[in-house]
C-alpha cells in the first residue's frame, strides 16, 4: 500500500450542454453495488458537487467558469498532506476541464 494508500470515488455525473452554450457537469457520491470498495483502496466521498461554464458574449475563445466542490478523501490523513495534493490535483482537473470543453464546443 505505501504511505499514502490510493483513493477511489463513485460518482454519477452528468453533464447537459444549453442552447446559449453554457455547459454544466454536475456529479454527486453514489453506492452502487457494481463498484464494491476494494482492498488496497481508500473511498473517497465527494459532496454534491460541478462547474458551470458560461460562454462569455463576443469573445469565442473565453469561458467564465462557476466551480463547487467538497472531497473527503476519507481515511487519516495528515493536514500537511492534504494541503500538499489538493493544489496539484486541481491544476489537473482544470487542464483537463478546459480540453473536455474545448472537444465539447468542437462537437
Amino acid at each position: 500500500m505505501g504511505i499514502i494508500a490510493p483513493r477511489d470515488f463513485v460518482d454519477v455525473i452528468l453533464v447537459k450542454q444549453y442552447e446559449d452554450g453554457t455547459i454544466t457537469s454536475n456529479a454527486t457520491h453514489v453506492i452502487h453495488p457494481s463498484c464494491p470498495p476494494q482492498s488496497g483502496y481508500v473511498r473517497g466521498f465527494n459532496h454534491p458537487c460541478g462547474c458551470i461554464c458560461v460562454p462569455i458574449s463576443g469573445e469565442p475563445n473565453k469561458t467564465q467558469l462557476f466551480s463547487f466542490f467538497q472531497t473527503d478523501l476519507g481515511g487519516f490523513l495528515p493536514r500537511s498532506v492534504v494541503d500538499s495534493f489538493f493544489p496539484s490535483s486541481m491544476v489537473e482537473f482544470y487542464s483537463n476541464l478546459a480540453k473536455a470543453i474545448k472537444s465539447l464546443k468542437d462537437h
